[in-house]
C-alpha cells in the first residue's frame, strides 16, 4: 500500500446524524488520528534527515536515472567510433552518481534494510537475482564499471573468451552477423568478487518503483514532498 499523506486539518467538530434523526457533534479526526505507513507496519517510525541532503540527492537521482534511462531505450548507432564511446564513458559516469546519491538517500530516510529484497535479475541467469543495495554498494566501490551493447564486447569484457577467441569468433566481415546487439548491460565487480551482470533499464524501473516511490511516500509523510514544485 503506498500513499502520500498530507497535514491533516486541526481539531474540531463536524455534524452527523445519528440513529434518532438528531443532528449531534462529532470530533474531526486530528493529525494524530489519521495511519501513517509507519502505523500499518511498512515503515518504522523515523527521523528521517536533513531536507536538504534528501531533496540534493533526490535530484542527482532524478538527473542520473532519467540519462540513464534514455540511453537504456535508444538504439546503438550503426557506425563505430568516438560517439559510441562517449555514450558508454557517460553512462558510467551517471552510474556512479546515481549510486552515491541513491545510497545518501537511503541512508537519511528508511533504511538500507528496508530494501534488501528488492532485485534485479542476473544476466541470462534469470534463477539467480541481486540485491538492489548490493548492486549500489558495488557501484559505488567498484573497481571496474563495464557498459556492454553486443556479444562481442560481453565476451571480451567480462573474461567470457580471450581478446584472441572474441576476435576469431567476431572479427571480420564474415562474422559480423553473429556479434548480436542487444540493449545495455552493464557489468560490475569489486576487488574481491566476480563480475555481476544486469539490464541497466531494469535498474532504472526497479529503482523507481521498488525504491524511489516508497521513499516519496515516506517523506511526504514527514511533510517533505519532494515530487512537488517548491
Amino acid at each position: 500500500m503506498a500513499f502520500r499523506s498530507r497535514k491533516a486539518a486541526p481539531g474540531g467538530t463536524a455534524p452527523v446524524t445519528s440513529d434518532s434523526g438528531q443532528a449531534v457533534s462529532q470530533p474531526v479526526k486530528s493529525e494524530t488520528d489519521i495511519p501513517s505507513l509507519s502505523d500499518i507496519g511498512e515503515w518504522p517510525r523515523i527521523e528521517i534527515g536533513s531536507h536538504s541532503v534528501i531533496r540534493h540527492a533526490y535530484e542527482n537521482i532524478l538527473t542520473a536515472c532519467a540519462r540513464l534511462g534514455s540511453f537504456a531505450t535508444g538504439r546503438e548507432p550503426t557506425t563505430d567510433g568516438p560517439i559510441s564511446r562517449q555514450q558508454e564513458i557517460l553512462a558510467v559516469d551517471d552510474l556512479v552518481s546515481f549510486a552515491i546519491h541513491a545510497r545518501r538517500l537511503i541512508e537519511n530516510t528508511a533504511s538500507s534494510k528496508r530494501f534488501m529484497r528488492v532485485t534485479l535479475r542476473a544476466y541470462r541467469k534469470p534463477s539467480e537475482t541481486i540485491a538492489i543495495t548490493r548492486i549500489i554498494n558495488i557501484l559505488v566501490h567498484h573497481r571496474d564499471i563495464e557498459v556492454i551493447r553486443n556479444l562481442f564486447e560481453l565476451e571480451l569484457k567480462t573474461g567470457l573468451s580471450s581478446p584472441i577467441e572474441a576476435l576469431v569468433k567476431y572479427g571480420g566481415k564474415e562474422n559480423e552477423k553473429f556479434n548480436k546487439q542487444f540493449p545495455p548491460i552493464v557489468a560490475i565487480r569489486s576487488e574481491t568478487n566476480a563480475f555481476i551482470v544486469f539490464e541497466l533499464i531494469e535498474l532504472v524501473e526497479t529503482f523507481q518503483e521498488k525504491v524511489l516511490i516508497p521513499i516519496l511516500d515516506l517523506c511526504a509523510e514527514h511533510h517533505l514532498f519532494l515530487d512537488e514544485d517548491y
